[in-house]
């Protein structure tokens, strides 16, 4: 009986992780269209490749500013910690 229960338990335990497994993807899924679609709708484009090339002109800016965001944040935590 408890061999039963073991592997009943872990039959429900798999079928969770694909469950939640499958939300994550519906979230990540959702999050990315909203953010296209935010991006498009700021930046009043409609075309899709026009998006692509702009994001690819950007991104290097981006990464930089992404950076030195990270950076002062850092900084600001380990003042705190002073």
């Amino acid at each position: 009986m408890a061999k039963h229960n073991t592997k009943e338990q872990i039959t429900n335990i798999e079928e969770q992780i694909k469950r939640l497994k499958e939300k994550q993807k519906r979230i990540l899924a959702t999050s990315q269209r909203e953010i296209g679609k935010y991006v498009m709708d700021i930046w009043g484009i409609e075309d899709v490749s026009e998006a692509k090339k702009l994001i690819d002109l950007l991104k290097d800016q981006v990464k930089v500013y992404s950076e030195v965001a990270s950076s002062k944040e850092n900084q600001e935590e380990d003042e705190v910690k002073i």
